[in-house]
């Protein structure tokens, strides 16, 4: 069984909630209006303080959420009920880690930032960077996070892993990366939604494939996205959405982007959230990061120029 996790009695205000859960602050406040939970104090100004125990429960409603159950189920539901629900909701948590997982575990736990990177140029050259991205960075975060959820590392900890990652996936992208590749692919998240790890994933896997691709970052607000679609006439919108991101939000953003921009430039959507979306005509979505290439060489037998040309020829003209 996992161990209880360290709280140290502070009270986290709603503007560090998302950060400190994965939960946006909209669907915390829905939830206390719906369920009763969580019961915030408050500030002198009236605004929101959560306490650390309902902070640890709400980490584990997120992980049963993404495993499927509805927060009907689970929210508002007791420390260690919660804690038994995740243990049985996630098989992974009781087999063993591989010897790599946990020596990455042990130099979180350690702090060690400059050994954590080279943990992951080490493994990276064993697998060969396809393989390390593909399969071994995607489970190792999963395992990170699993920890996080037991509480066996602190937030800060799980956030020194996340930067070491991040640092990590911005060299693999400059080592493959090119400025004439083609198709070119526009990478962002939409509002709310504050997790990049998924996104930078897809991006060195496409730019491995041969793909040029452009980087606008996190939480790029509707206007500002279309604007960048139209100016830098891209063939593929990149999306990536965590299972933290409400289902309802992502649909709606997909729906509002789709109706917005030329039928000739794709959207593509990947990251643990898909599972939760239904089909919608004129998004594709990525299940794993294994489907990058397919849907690439796909992508390219349906634009095959007919003669080599420069990307300025084989992009159709937006001007009419």
């Amino acid at each position: 069984m996992p161990r209880q996790p360290e709280t140290s009695g502070a009270l986290v205000p709603i503007a560090a909630i998302e950060k400190e859960t994965g939960l946006t602050k909209e669907v915390v406040r829905k939830w206390e209006t719906r369920y009763g939970f969580p019961c915030p104090d408050r500030d002198e100004n009236g605004d929101r303080l959560y306490p650390a125990e309902q902070v640890d429960q709400l980490r584990m409603i997120r992980r049963l959420i993404g495993a499927g159950l509805r927060p009907g189920k689970v929210v508002g539901l007791d420390m260690k009920t919660l804690e038994r629900m995740v243990w049985e909701s996630s098989p992974s948590m009781s087999s063993q880690p591989t010897e790599f997982s946990q020596q990455v575990l042990d130099t979180v736990l350690q702090h060690d930032i400059p050994r954590l990177k080279d943990l992951f140029k080490q493994q990276w050259a064993r697998d060969g960077l396809t393989d390390f991205i593909g399969k071994t960075l995607s489970e190792l975060t999963l395992f990170v996070g699993e920890a996080w959820l037991r509480g066996d590392i602190r937030m800060f900890e799980e956030h020194i892993y996340t930067e070491a990652v991040l640092d990590v996936l911005h060299d693999a992208i400059r080592t493959v990366s090119g400025s004439s590749g083609w198709p070119r692919v526009l990478m962002s998240t939409a509002p709310g939604e504050i997790h990049t790890i998924g996104l930078l994933m897809a991006e060195a896997m496409l730019s491995m494939e041969g793909a040029s691709c452009i980087r606008l970052g996190a939480q790029i607000p509707m206007a500002e996205l279309v604007a960048a679609i139209n100016a830098c006439q891209v063939d593929i919108v990149g999306l990536s959405f965590s299972i933290a991101y409400p289902a309802r939000n992502a649909t709606q953003f997909l729906n509002t982007l789709r109706s917005r921009i030329e039928p000739p430039t794709e959207i593509w959507v990947g990251g643990l959230g898909v599972t939760r979306l239904k089909p919608m005509a004129g998004v594709r979505y990525l299940d794993d990061l294994d489907d990058v290439a397919p849907a690439l060489n796909a992508w390219r037998s349906e634009h095959k120029p007919q003669t080599p040309v420069s990307y300025a020829e084989t992009r159709p003209s937006r001007i009419a």
